[in-house]
């Protein structure tokens, strides 16, 4: 009961009583005659309120019936399983409580234990809350992304799920990056490079072009066994780095450009047989001899190798769409404004992108041009 009502209550009452003719009444008002105010009369003794004659007795015994019924606590819901502070913790928290932690395999107590726990975590609220902690920025980021992380599980996270991929696009893209599942054709490859400088007399092209004719002659008199142009490409060769392997050059693979040899020299190659020779190939930089020592057929790798790789991407690429749009609804159901000007006035820290050191050494450079 409100204090205000609780003295109205006792200023009205003490002004009837005194105009009552129950003021004036012998001091036999305790008398068992009373009846069921005996009860009340015992109660008001018990607060201290002694039996006094007339109107002033009786204007105590008022004060005291009024004081009595004015403290009487407040009934508590039978559904209220404890307070704390000015928080109710109910039979439907009780209740969700149990299910979240049935839910994410919890841990579940008995009944007054998970009370406790409880009531701990609601008194660490409180005093985190009184502390200021609900503005921490680490509070209210890990929570926004909590709320965020919440939202995207109960929207976005269905969506995802329901994602399939059809055989039929998974065939389309393998067919669509053939070419990139193809590792091309291979030949190995010997030269011999007599080098011609840009500004040269007609008379030292001639002996250049004379010389890479005589090793041409005694290339095709090499027995069949011999690896490359073997003691020829030592004799002839202007290029130190393979006049010594029988002018083998490695590797080559077809189509692709970027080689430290002529292009046309590479391509003439290709064409060859195995073991075949060229004939001279003139050069912006001297007279070249080629030979094919070993092929490679170009090699697909089969569907069904590729096949759940092909899948895993062409998911990704759903599950990126199905997010894109799913932004774009949120944009598209508030009102977004970003001013430009304003962002460029805040100040930002300055970044460095820093690169990984790879731990596998890079490959030697390739030698210079002949």
């Amino acid at each position: 009961m409100e204090p205000c009502f609780l003295n109205k209550m006792i200023e009205t009452s003490v002004t009837v009583l005194i105009s009552s003719p129950l003021a004036k009444a012998p001091e036999d008002w305790r008398s068992p005659k009373a009846g069921a105010h005996s009860t009340a009369c015992e109660c008001a003794e018990s607060l201290g309120l002694r039996q006094s004659s007339g109107a002033f007795g009786l204007i105590t015994f008022a004060v005291g019936m009024l004081l009595i019924a004015g403290c009487k606590p407040k009934a508590t819901s039978p559904d209220v399983l404890a307070k704390v502070g000015t928080r109710e913790i109910r039979v439907q928290d009780f209740k969700q409580e149990i299910e979240w932690r049935t839910k994410n395999h919890r841990a579940l107590p008995d009944k007054q234990a998970l009370l406790e726990e409880m009531i701990s975590r609601e008194l660490l609220q409180q005093k985190a809350r009184a502390a200021g902690l609900d503005d921490d920025p680490d509070v209210r980021h890990s929570y926004e992304s909590l709320l965020a992380g919440k939202l995207r599980e109960r929207l976005l996270t269905p969506r995802i799920d329901a994602l399939k991929v059809a055989p039929e696009e998974v065939q389309a893209l393998y067919e669509k990056n053939l070419p990139h599942n193809t590792r091309a054709a291979k030949a190995r490859l010997a030269i011999i490079y007599v080098k011609t400088e840009r500004k040269i007399s007609a008379e030292k092209l001639a002996e250049a072009e004379k010389r890479i004719g005589e090793a041409r002659q005694l290339a095709l008199a090499l027995p069949p066994s011999t690896r490359g142009f073997g003691q020829v490409a030592i004799d002839f060769s202007d290029d130190q780095a393979s006049r010594y392997k029988g002018g083998d050059v490695g590797w080559f693979d077809q189509g692709p450009a970027g080689y430290r040899w002529p292009a046309e020299v590479v391509t003439a190659g290709f064409a060859l047989k195995t073991n075949e020779i060229s004939q001279i190939i003139k050069g912006t930089n001297g007279f070249y001899l080629v030979s094919k020592l070993d092929t490679r057929d170009a090699v697909t790798t089969p569907f069904e190798q590729l096949q759940a790789s092909l899948q895993r991407r062409l998911l990704t690429e759903k599950r990126q769409e199905t997010e894109a749009a799913f932004r774009q609804e949120l944009r598209s159901a508030a009102s977004v404004q970003s001013f430009p000007q304003a962002l460029g006035q805040v100040e930002y820290p300055v970044t460095t992108t820093v690169v990984a050191k790879s731990e596998e050494p890079l490959p030697p450079a390739l030698p210079h041009s002949p």
